[in-house]
This record gives structure tokens, sequence and C-alpha cells, in this order.
């Protein structure tokens, strides 16, 4: 399967995949090699990060790892014809939202998986970050992740997750699965009970 090919999944309407406890468990040794080994490529990228951004305020996430989501939730759901875009649905903005009800320690792995796609490429010898990529190197990059080590396989796999699980929340995505919506669409008082005895006047 394609790395942004669109699971036939039907949206769910309660819950979220964010409670799993242990979903994401990154190596801190790992993230924290990462997180020295890209610190002169950081410098002086304010201003790249802003324009990914655009005018999307963080809720949880920094500027930086919210411009990443968005780079990353672009590439696993591409824009194609008759369907709803990630940016449209605002997945990368309801992710960072549903962090804020979540331990700082759970918004800590989601923050060190956006580290490891945009910085993991060191680990290869590839100095350019992800979200510099062209959209085919992007690509090829999340290929690679997905058949790498644990540690990138693991922060992929959440971020699909999340990214599917936002992005299938928002009605306008379901004509294009086929999914008509709930059942019932509005809750309608119960009816009485015929085997309850009326009480006497």
């Amino acid at each position: 399967m394609a790395i942004h090919s669109r699971p036939p999944v039907k949206p769910e309407r309660t819950g979220s995949p964010l409670t799993r406890r242990r979903l994401l468990q990154l190596s801190g040794g790992a993230t924290a090699a990462l997180a020295a080994g890209s610190w002169l490529s950081m410098r002086g990228s304010a201003a790249h990060y802003r324009k990914l951004a655009g005018d999307a305020k963080p809720a949880v996430l920094s500027v930086k790892e919210l411009a990443v989501l968005f780079a990353v939730v672009d590439r696993l759901l591409p824009a194609e014809p008759g369907w709803l875009t990630a940016r449209e649905a605002r997945v990368a903005e309801r992710i960072d939202r549903e962090l804020g009800f979540h331990t700082r320690k759970f918004q800590g792995d989601v923050q060190a998986a956006l580290l490891v796609v945009e910085h993991g490429g060191l680990a290869r010898g590839q100095f350019t970050r992800f979200s510099k990529l062209t959209e085919e190197e992007q690509d090829a990059r999340l290929q690679r992740m997905a058949e790498g080590q644990d540690l990138e396989r693991q922060a992929l796999s959440a971020l699909k997750i999340f990214a599917y699980f936002f992005y299938y929340c928002d009605e306008r995505t379901w004509p294009s699965i086929g999914y008509a919506g709930p059942l019932v669409q509005t809750a309608s008082a119960p009816e009485a009970d015929s085997r309850v005895a009326p009480r006497p006047g």
C-alpha cells in the first residue's frame, strides 16, 4: 500500500486515537541525538516554518512543529479530484488542538515523532529537512521511514493514524467513501414501555 493511499474506512463519531495508551513509544536517547544533530540546520529557519504554517495559530505545538505536521499530512492525504484536501479539513490544526486534552508526556511523544520526520534523514546522511523536500522526495522519505527502523516506523505510524482519523471526522469527506452518515440523525424521546402497567388515576 502506498504511503498516502486513503484507507476505505468509515469515520467514527466519538472517541479519539490519541486516547490509546502507549500508542507512540519513542526512544528519548534517539530523539535527543536527532535534536542535537539537527541544531545547526534549524537555525535561521523561522521564516520557512512560518510560511508553511500560514495563518494557523498553534495551540500546543510550536510553529515549527505545526508546520512540519502540515507538510506530513499533506503527503499522507494528497489532493485528489473529488476529495477534500487535508488543508480544507484542517487536519493538522485539529490534531494540534486535540493534544491540549492529553498529558505533557503524550504531547512530547508527538513532538518527538515530528522531529523524527523532519530531521530523520540525518541518520542516512541526508541533510535536507523533510519540509524542504519536493513532494516526490517527501513521498520517498516517508516510504523509507515505513520500511526503516522501529523509531521511524512508530513515528510515522502514529502520525498516519492521527491524520486519517481527523480527516474522516470531517463530514465533508464521507461522500468520497460512500458513507451516508449515522442512521439516526437526531435523538427522539423514548417511547412508553408497553410492559409497564399504567398507574391507576
